[in-house]
């Protein structure tokens, strides 16, 4: 690794939303899990767990241009009759690319609003939940 190197930040960011490059995207979160719950029997000691779904979900802000894209993209409506794929790319100086893929997202709710003195008086925030494991760094979440 290089000293004083460049290291992820925004500008090594790649994302692709319904497979055209997001350019007015200025805010991305994503997340899975998979929870236990302790299975009891006699006594106050576990005796083993049982597994919960698995559940991804996420949420974007995006510039108003943008979001108007990919309501375009989707056929008018962000509330797509089909899913679509967020692709999201980081890239280091000295190292390959890595690589998260969602799939299967589907949008459930979608908040714009402006106010006097933004800067920014054109962005809307998306909520989405993830259909299908998260690929993180090409790796399945889940099998």
């Amino acid at each position: 690794m290089p000293i004083n190197g460049n290291y992820y930040d925004w500008e090594s960011i790649e994302i692709r939303l319904h497979n055209e490059v997001a350019v007015g995207l200025t805010e991305i979160s994503y997340s899975d899990e998979r929870g236990i719950e302790p299975r009891y029997g006699k006594g106050a000691v576990p005796r083993g767990y049982g597994r919960k779904n698995y559940k991804a979900s996420g949420n974007a802000t995006l510039d108003k241009d943008e979001f108007e894209r990919l309501r375009s993209a989707l056929g008018g409506t962000v509330y797509a009759k089909e899913p679509f794929n967020i692709v999201i790319s980081y890239a280091n100086d000295d190292q390959p690319a890595v690589t998260d893929t969602l799939k299967g997202v589907k949008i459930t709710k979608n908040d714009a609003g402006a106010k006097q003195e933004d800067d920014n008086a054109g962005v809307v925030k998306v909520d989405f939940i993830i259909l299908e494991p998260i690929e993180w760094g090409g790796v399945p979440a889940y099998a």
